[in-house]
């Protein structure tokens, strides 16, 4: 069993907690999961099988490997914003500010379908 923990330790390093989505961040939450599936640390009983397909599948995505085998071939994304633009966007204080436009847009539509239904009646 403490082979398996200490290659998932190993792997966390690879994996940093990204300060900008607190509370949302894959890393923050695979550190959790790894604390709960090993309580007892080195010496929990786990499925050894199991971890082993979950380790090698996290170390991929934590080496890029998909990102290197398929290379890109544009800079850009679906929405046409750059990466930059997407991990600014997707932070909490960029979530929080997207969150205020369309609260305040929402607001007007839901006060718009409101005078149509007292109009209509």
């Amino acid at each position: 069993m403490s082979q398996t923990y200490k290659k998932f330790l190993r792997l966390l390093d690879k994996w940093p907690i990204d300060p900008t989505k607190t509370g949302r961040d894959l890393g923050e939450h695979i550190r959790v999961k790894i604390a709960q599936g090993f309580r007892q640390g080195e010496t929990s009983v786990v499925n050894e099988r199991e971890c082993e397909k979950t380790y090698a599948s996290l170390s991929r995505i934590a080496s890029n490997y998909y990102g290197d085998k398929y290379k890109r071939r544009f800079e850009s994304s679906a929405s046409g914003l750059s990466a930059d633009d997407c991990r600014r966007i997707i932070s909490n204080d960029g979530l929080k500010e997207v969150e205020n436009i369309y609260a305040s847009r929402l607001e007007k539509m839901k006060m718009f379908f409101k005078r149509k239904q007292t109009d209509a009646t």
